[in-house]
């Protein structure tokens, strides 16, 4: 059986623990309990500066990406005002081109209209002299040229009007 022996050592070695744990909990508890309760607090604080950094990286991707945003928009509104600032240069070349033609055409008409008054009064001249020629060749007299003048243009004039 048990002997009385073995049941005071049990006992004492019991009290001698119960002793150490109660010094060592005076002793090295609360320090033991500051310092991991301190580690906890650190490692949350860690952490919550993590969360903060995520939030501030979040916010700032948010506002990169809405930058982004808009300046495509920029860039496509940019765009479009360059294509309607070329087409309306295109329109003005095109407007002015056809100015630039029809005045060409309005000059080039003037001219044609000068020449071909300048080659009547020099068919008028060119008939007036044949004509001479030719009627003093039929009459065989020689008549003042101012006569001769006045019937040649009389005659071209007769012409004219047929």
């Amino acid at each position: 059986m048990i002997n009385t022996e073995t049941i005071a050592q049990v006992l004492t070695t019991l009290l001698a623990f119960g002793i150490f744990f109660w010094v060592t909990k005076l002793l090295f508890w609360k320090p033991m309990r500051q310092t991991i309760n301190d580690r906890q607090s650190r490692i949350r604080e860690e952490f919550d500066r993590i969360d903060s950094m995520q939030k501030q990286i979040d916010a700032l991707q948010a506002d990169y990406n809405k930058r982004m945003a808009d300046i495509e928009a920029e860039a496509r509104q940019k765009m479009q005002e360059a294509i309607a600032e070329g087409r309306k240069i295109s329109e003005d070349i095109g407007t002015q081109a056809r100015k630039d033609a029809e005045a060409l055409q309005q000059r080039t008409h003037e001219a044609l209209t000068l020449e071909m008054e300048k080659a009547r009064v020099q068919l008028k001249q060119e008939v007036v002299k044949m004509t001479l020629a030719a009627t003093e060749k039929l009459i065989r007299q020689e008549m003042s040229d101012a006569r001769q003048r006045d019937l040649v243009s009389s005659f071209v004039e007769e012409l004219a009007h047929k």
